[in-house]
């Protein structure tokens, strides 16, 4: 039988929508493998996927570009997923909050104490764009290497401890259970990449063709350069 994963996607006023909407859809694939003509296409698949979405409040959230964009409806608040008994399997942690002119980054209500709390206990921890900042100020990326956005790339390390390994060429890093990928579209060859670690070659082939994604391996990462990192 397959395991189910249950999903935690971190969301908070402010949020980057494409940092995880795209995401979802190529993870929530994995559940096309109950299909009956996807299903044998994608080979055997161990593992179906649930998500909640997590947020301060239940309020819906609105994103970094304001009211002209979608907002979404949180399933969970932080508090409650802390005080209940379910532990995520997977953390989604797009971007968020950014430091201000001083460097201080201030985190939404709830969200801390929720990473810390059932972060450790979590099978793989994955950030998109700048949310790599936030696992950081947590402590989550500690003695760890890691990627963001080159084009906020000084800054984000800069406002983070320093005991984070920076890859300043990557379009995403794996390093044991953490995955972090550079700007915006980069997660989303992430997701594929972490696709394809959970369930197989077969599988994330499947899910490049039926979105219609080009494969972009690991080290693509032309915006290195042009933000003036190597």
């Amino acid at each position: 039988m397959p395991q189910t994963l249950n999903i935690a996607v971190c969301i908070y006023p402010g949020v980057t929508l494409s940092d995880f909407i795209p995401c979802v859809e190529v993870l929530s694939g994995l559940n096309y493998a109950d299909h009956p003509v996807f299903g044998p296409a994608m080979g055997g698949v161990p593992y179906r996927a649930t998500f909640d979405y997590i947020a301060p409040t239940m309020e819906p959230v609105v994103s970094a570009n304001g009211n002209n964009s979608p907002t979404i409806n949180p399933t969970t608040t932080y508090a409650k997923a802390v005080a209940g008994e379910k532990q995520y399997d997977i953390f989604w942690i797009p971007a968020g909050p950014v430091p201000d002119e001083k460097g201080n980054v201030a985190l939404p209500d709830g969200l801390k104490e929720f990473l810390t709390e059932r972060g450790p206990k979590a099978k793989y921890i994955c950030s998109v764009c700048a949310g790599s900042l936030i696992l950081a100020v947590v402590g989550l990326l500690s003695g760890k290497k890691a990627t963001t956005n080159k084009a906020f790339y000084r800054a984000i390390v800069a406002a983070s401890p320093k005991d984070i390994e920076w890859v300043p060429k990557a379009r995403w890093v794996v390093d044991g259970n953490l995955w972090t990928s550079s700007g915006v579209s980069a997660g989303t060859d992430m997701a594929i990449a972490f696709l394809e670690h959970l369930a197989g070659e077969r599988a994330a082939k499947f899910t490049r063709g039926f979105i219609e994604i080009r494969e972009a391996p690991q080290d693509d990462d032309p915006f290195a350069e042009v933000h003036g990192l190597v």
